[in-house]
């Protein structure tokens, strides 16, 4: 059973960088979970909820976007931990996000 300290549920639908942040966050002792949309995201938030103490996200998901599930776990969980991620940033969103109870967004370009 996972570790209730480290367990992070990873957020990402391509496939190649899903897998590289496993890599990453397992070399660095924490448990992961992982979902390839919204939809999988919520389900897995909701049924390990108990574990999970970030959840790390990307936005563009398929399905169910990233702000709704974000939303949707956050109706379950008002104390959730989340790192937001996007390739894209509308400035919109940035408010959006605050609007939510966001403190910051991570932008995936480098």
């Amino acid at each position: 059973m996972p570790d209730k300290r480290k367990t992070i549920l990873v957020v990402e639908d391509d496939d190649m960088l899903r897998e590289l942040l496993i890599i990453v966050l397992e070399e660095n002792g924490f448990d992961v979970l992982t979902a390839k949309d919204g939809v999988e995201a919520y389900e897995t938030y909701v049924r390990n909820r108990d574990i999970i103490v970030l959840v790390l996200s990307d936005l563009g998901l398929p399905r169910l976007g990233g702000w709704e599930s974000f939303s949707k776990m956050k109706e379950v969980d008002p104390s959730i931990k989340a790192i937001l991620a996007s390739g894209y940033f509308d400035p919109e969103l940035k408010e959006k996000n605050y609007r939510i109870g966001g403190k910051e967004f991570c932008s995936k370009t480098i």
